[in-house]
């Protein structure tokens, strides 16, 4: 089911980090997580293309440009052998994970996505917010997928979980855009 609102906190205009971004990045990040099509576990189809038709003034190169910025800053990773985009921090962010029954939905997304470095970086994803939010209510629904491969964004490990999520060695705080 596709999503019908996206969660942006106004917080986003007092980040450093964000407001470092040239307007075309920033605008990028905003058009990517208020996508219908974007999956609860932050994927969707890397059609820049497409995305050229949403501004009258906006080019091919423009969206190029500033998705290469936002890869190099870890706000998206994009697998072109896929053509499938991720926003690395869309399930911190849209706090989808506190409730229960959101866990089934990440689940399903992230079995949807073809990438596998991608499912990677999700499980990894999916560690780091387990550690800092245990109490959340979407962890039972989410222990199979959290069982596989964590791939580190930042191309530092690769790890296997272990069978605890909350012993998993990802939990060191990171660099990571709240956004």
């Amino acid at each position: 089911m596709a999503r019908k609102f996206a969660q942006i906190l106004v917080t986003i205009w007092d980040d450093d980090d964000f407001l470092d971004l040239a307007v075309h990045e920033q605008w990028l990040y905003q058009h990517l997580i208020t996508q219908a099509d974007l999956s609860y576990a932050g994927v969707m189809d890397w059609r820049p293309k497409k995305i050229t038709q949403k501004a009258a003034d906006i080019t091919l190169e423009d969206i190029e440009l500033a998705a290469k910025v936002l890869m190099a800053k870890s706000y998206i990773i994009i697998d072109d052998g896929t053509e499938e985009i991720l926003v690395r921090s869309f399930m911190r962010s849209d706090g989808l994970l506190k409730q229960k029954n959101m866990g089934a939905a990440v689940a399903k997304a992230y079995t949807s996505t073809g990438s596998r470095e991608l499912k990677g970086i999700i499980v990894h994803e999916l560690h780091r917010l387990h550690t800092e939010n245990p109490s959340w209510g979407s962890w039972e629904a989410l222990a199979e997928v959290m069982q596989k491969r964590a791939v580190d964004p930042s191309g530092k490990a690769s790890v296997n979980p272990s069978p605890n999520p909350s012993t998993n060695p990802l939990n060191s705080p990171s660099d990571d855009p709240p956004f």
